[in-house]
């Protein structure tokens, strides 16, 4: 099931522009790795209690005094509003966002407001509800969309998702997902637990409707986390001989020993060697023998002549 399936199933007065972000953000819930039926009902879960099952657009600031003292009250909030405070303020939406989120509350440095009026501007909006120019900024940053100057573009089809998902990843929650701890990813998103019971029951409502998440440019439904690839096994080393040993006291090489000759293997070695021998004396004719005794006595012939004459010129 594809997560726009899932949304119009369990919102049925979904907002147009949050219906079209569902219908074109698989990619985004495939590069999130949101892609198992724990991971995408806990992040939807976490969505549909945010914006009233998507319908709330900006978190709209009509508290009553009492809702106002419970929210944003001393002992809640850092705020600390008081009673009189949470009577002048009730129902006064600008008025209770600059004192709770802005330049009244001198203790909410995280979120970034400086400037009179950031804290109306930049209020809770979109699927995480995005609180606080910081946040916008931060948003903006890891989603390549200037959510600072523009900060109605958190609720654009174009890139309503894409904070929502940006956070969601932020917090590593799909491991938190996979171990099923709802009460971890509440207070990743929310920094408490402002209506766990609400995401308890949405969780419960959508878990159920989920058999497979279907992501188109996907390439197949993912039912659960992928499993690690396998490791492959290394080929088995050659197992060679045992070198000799070598006494670190003898700094000779070792000698190659050889194994004693039989003497069957002598008496072919001797027979080998005669009929070499047999081979050669063969080759030497009668011939060759009267000619190479003529070719001597050529030369002592030679030789006596020449001692001869020396010896007569002497005389």
């Amino acid at each position: 099931m594809r997560p726009i399936d899932v949304v119009r199933r369990v919102c049925p007065r979904a907002r147009p522009e949050y219906l079209a972000a569902f219908e074109a953000g698989d990619q985004l819930f495939a590069q999130a790795r949101i892609n198992t039926p724990d991971r995408l009902a806990q992040f939807l879960a976490q969505v549909c209690h945010e914006t009233g099952g998507l319908t709330i657009t900006y978190e709209s600031g009509d508290y009553s005094a009492q809702r106002l003292m419970q929210i944003f009250g001393a002992g809640h909030h850092s705020a600390a509003l008081t009673s009189a405070e949470c009577n002048a303020l009730a129902h006064n939406g600008p008025a209770i966002f600059e004192r709770v989120y802005g330049l009244g509350n001198k203790h909410k440095h995280d979120l970034g407001n400086t400037q009179p009026g950031d804290g109306w501007k930049y209020r809770g909006a979109g699927l995480m509800q995005t609180t606080g120019r910081a946040n916008y900024a931060r948003m903006g940053r890891k989603c390549g969309v200037d959510f600072e100057t523009h900060p109605e573009w958190v609720l654009s089809a174009a890139h309503a998702l894409k904070p929502a998902i940006a956070e969601w990843s932020e917090g590593g929650l799909n491991a938190w997902a996979d171990k099923g701890d709802i009460e971890h990813i509440t207070r990743k998103i929310n920094g408490g637990l402002n209506g766990f019971d609400s995401r308890k029951q949405w969780f419960r409502k959508i878990r159920p409707l989920i058999d497979k998440v279907d992501l188109r440019g996907s390439l197949t439904p993912v039912s659960a986390p992928a499993d690690p690839a396998p490791v492959p096994t290394p080929a088995p080393t050659p197992t060679l001989p045992p070198l000799p040993h070598v006494d670190p006291a003898d700094p000779s090489p070792p000698v190659e020993t050889k194994s004693p000759m039989s003497n069957a293997d002598k008496a072919r070695h001797a027979g080998a060697a005669t009929s070499t021998i047999g081979g050669i004396w063969g080759a030497i004719n009668a011939e060759t023998i009267v000619e190479a005794a003529a070719i001597i006595v050529a030369v002592v012939l030679v030789v006596a002549a020449i001692y001869f004459l020396k010896t007569k010129r002497s005389a």
